[in-house]
């Protein structure tokens, strides 16, 4: 993965420029994934004002998830390499609750509707609890 600081200033730049929280934090993390920026912005979109501004899980929180599956994800039918996955998004649920008291994008806003660029500090916040996760899971290893 690359420098965390170009990570922050990555997902910083796309949130300013626009981009939805969640394709803020997607797009950090894409060319590290071998996706290109258009087409992570195109996967992600929906994901915004918690799922398309329903107020449901935090968009930002909604890529990060996203991010951690594609690492610790084996792709494998079976289901075997789910429980690790599904570990690691619930870590990360928990780091991100610490911060904000949810995942859900109506009760870390208080009610309150999304606007544009309001949440700035989720957008940093969920790129470094995806970066905690995973060290965290490579050091389980």
């Amino acid at each position: 993965m690359k420098d965390i600081n170009k990570e922050l200033a990555a997902a910083s730049d796309a949130y300013s420029k626009g981009c939805t929280c969640s394709q803020a934090v997607f797009c950090a993390f894409a060319g590290d994934m071998g996706i290109d920026e258009d087409t992570a912005r195109r996967l992600t979109e929906g994901f915004g004002g918690g799922f398309g501004g329903l107020q449901e899980v935090c968009g930002a929180f909604s890529a990060a998830a996203a991010v951690i599956s594609f690492y610790t994800a084996d792709g494998g039918a079976d289901g075997a390499g789910k429980a690790r996955t599904y570990k690691a998004v619930r870590r990360a649920a928990e780091i991100f609750k610490r911060e904000y008291g949810s995942i859900r994008c109506r009760e870390i806003l208080h009610g309150n509707s999304p606007k544009a660029f309001q949440c700035g500090m989720k957008v940093k916040d969920a790129v470094l609890t995806v970066r905690k996760t995973l060290s965290e899971e490579e050091r389980a290893q």
